[in-house]
């Protein structure tokens, strides 16, 4: 198991979400289950398809930094430790031994206690009468688990007031002014959530506005006409809050929340951003949003806004399709069909990433893949055709054609020109032999070249050593000696001492004669006057006269 961070003593409570896969297109995908107790997050993943090892990345959600890890197999196993409450976007995405990629995403919650505190009169805004006024609190708590402890500072000194430990509680205020209580509520899992109401404590001499609604309504004012509809009264913000607006208490949060986010998304109204998180919707996907658009240029938080609204896209469609523009110069409203289409996260990033790869628009990816070849087809068809500095197209045509990649492969491999695809024609079986029988036929013409230098090599050696011509010595081999080099050197020894002996002189005019089609008595002749007795020069004038060259030449 793979740890991230480890914590002790914490209270054991499972809640298993649904599981998370990613189909690949490439026959590589991921499946991921995940599991909470209290805030730590177990995340299993399996995977289909793949080579080993592999290279994970894992990012929680949160502003750690995601996880890289490599592994040999699946599955594996993480540990998360979340900073609080909330909902959280993971992601995995792996690449395995062969560059084949996958992705897979989904969400993990934190259910921390989530917390509303009321009052009894709502808004909070009470007359002195005798001296007193009491405010009755109460608080509704979901989410985490049970039981709970219940913290309260009803007069905002920042100390704990005594109470029952209930989510109930009285306080009675004595004196003129404004006041914050609190509630902080802790689970059995230790984790907190808190909530906090202004209260307003009047002189019954005096006609006053809740300061909360008061400051509200200055600060939306100031954004009109541009960001505001209309102009606010204290009063306008004070109806609203206790359901004069949607039929129930609203409270001063949202209202205040939707301000200070009108001063971030300059594009949006403060009513249309109040009316968003009336509609149930969490103000971090707006900010989400808002930040897409940023990034898009093209696509304003109002249409963003709009297709969340309409039910059009969902945040995390939106998400994905922005991520495809940034890494892959991706058409937004194209991403998004896709995702609307069906598409998975990981099979966009996948399409994108082979559509950037082949320099092919997704049109014309879309068309191979009406023809059936897959993404995993396609990549594996580039490889091949860099490895042999080839046209891609051309490989996958050949595979749509029948060929299997094996077979492709090796007619690159025997393809000494680069023209593989007549390899694929005239059949790799026929080619390979082809191709030994050529391999065969320069061994053996090697060898004979090489035979016929040591030939040449031997032959020199002895002439040299025995005073004669190259071109003698391989008469003798190829002629008398019947290529027996054993037989050479015992003519060319007998010769020479045959020579140095005047008995056989007569033998060694009637031989060279013989050879060099003359008489015996030119041939003594030479022998007597111009040579001097040297046998040598016999031979060499007689070399010279038929033309042979060579030898020693007569003596003057």
């Amino acid at each position: 198991m793979l740890t991230h961070r480890l914590i002790a003593g914490v209270l054991t409570i499972m809640l298993v979400l649904a599981p998370a896969s990613a189909a690949a297109q490439d026959g590589f995908s991921l499946r991921v289950e995940t599991s909470v107790s209290c805030d730590k997050a177990t995340l299993t993943a399996t995977a289909e398809g793949g080579t080993g090892p592999y290279n994970l990345s894992w990012g929680f959600g949160d502003e750690d930094i995601p996880l890289q890890t490599d592994i040999d197999g699946f599955p594996v196993t993480v540990d998360h430790m979340y900073p609080a409450s909330g909902e959280y976007v993971w992601t995995l995405s792996s690449t395995d031994s062969a560059n084949a990629t996958a992705e897979v995403t989904g969400t993990i919650v934190i259910d921390g206690p989530v917390v509303t505190l009321t009052s009894e009169p709502f808004p909070p805004m009470v007359v002195l009468e005798n001296g007193q006024a009491t405010v009755n609190f109460s608080t509704e708590v979901s989410g985490g688990i049970g039981p709970y402890a219940f913290t309260w500072d009803l007069d905002g000194d920042g100390s704990a007031d005594p109470a029952d430990g209930s989510g109930a509680a009285s306080f009675t205020y004595t004196a003129v002014g404004k006041y914050q209580a609190s509630v902080q509520v802790t689970d059995d899992c230790g984790l907190m959530g808190s909530d906090t109401l202004p209260i307003v404590v009047i002189d019954p001499d005096e006609e006053a506005c809740h300061p909360m609604a008061q400051r509200i309504a200055d600060g939306v004012s100031m954004l009109f006409p541009s960001q505001a509809e209309q102009l606010y009264t204290c009063e306008d913000i004070f109806d609203m809050v206790r359901g004069g607006l949607t039929g129930s208490q609203l409270g001063f949060g949202r209202l205040w929340h939707a301000y200070k986010l009108a001063q971030i998304i300059e594009d949006l109204t403060w009513e249309e951003i109040r009316d968003w998180k009336l509609d149930g919707n969490g103000w971090g996907g707006l900010t989400q949003l808002n930040r897409f658009a940023e990034l898009l240029g093209e696509h304003g938080i109002r249409e963003l806004v709009g297709l969340v609204i309409s039910g059009d896209a969902t945040i995390g469609e939106i998400r994905h399709s922005v991520r495809s523009v940034l890494r892959y110069e991706a058409d937004f409203d194209d991403a998004l069909a896709r995702l609307g289409d069906g598409m998975s996260p990981g099979e966009l990033g996948r399409f994108y990433r082979t559509a950037q790869d082949l320099e092919l628009d997704p049109d014309q990816l879309d068309t191979y893949l009406a023809e059936g070849v897959s993404l995993q087809e396609l990549t594996h068809a580039a490889r091949l055709a860099e490895r042999s500095d080839s046209d891609w197209i051309q490989v996958a045509e050949a595979h749509t054609a029948g060929y299997s990649w094996g077979e492709i492969g090796k007619a690159q491999r025997l393809a000494d020109d680069g023209d593989w695809m007549s390899v694929l024609d005239t059949g790799i079986r026929d080619t390979r032999e082809q191709v030994r029988d050529e391999e065969r036929t320069d061994r053996e013409e090697d060898r004979s070249n090489r035979g016929q230098e040591r030939l040449e090599r031997t032959a020199d050696q002895l002439a040299a050593r025995y005073d004669v011509s190259d071109q003698e010595v391989l008469d003798l081999y190829h002629g008398t000696c019947a290529q027996d080099w054993g037989c050479v050197r015992k003519e060319l020894r007998s010769q020479s001492h045959s020579e140095d002996n005047p008995d056989h002189g007569q033998n060694t005019a009637a031989r060279l004669a013989k050879q060099y089609g003359v008489s015996e008595s030119e041939v003594q002749s030479l022998y007597d006057d111009i040579c001097g007795g040297s046998w040598s020069c016999v031979r060499a004038d007689l070399r010279n006269k038929s033309g042979r060259g060579g030898g020693k030449k007569p003596k003057d």
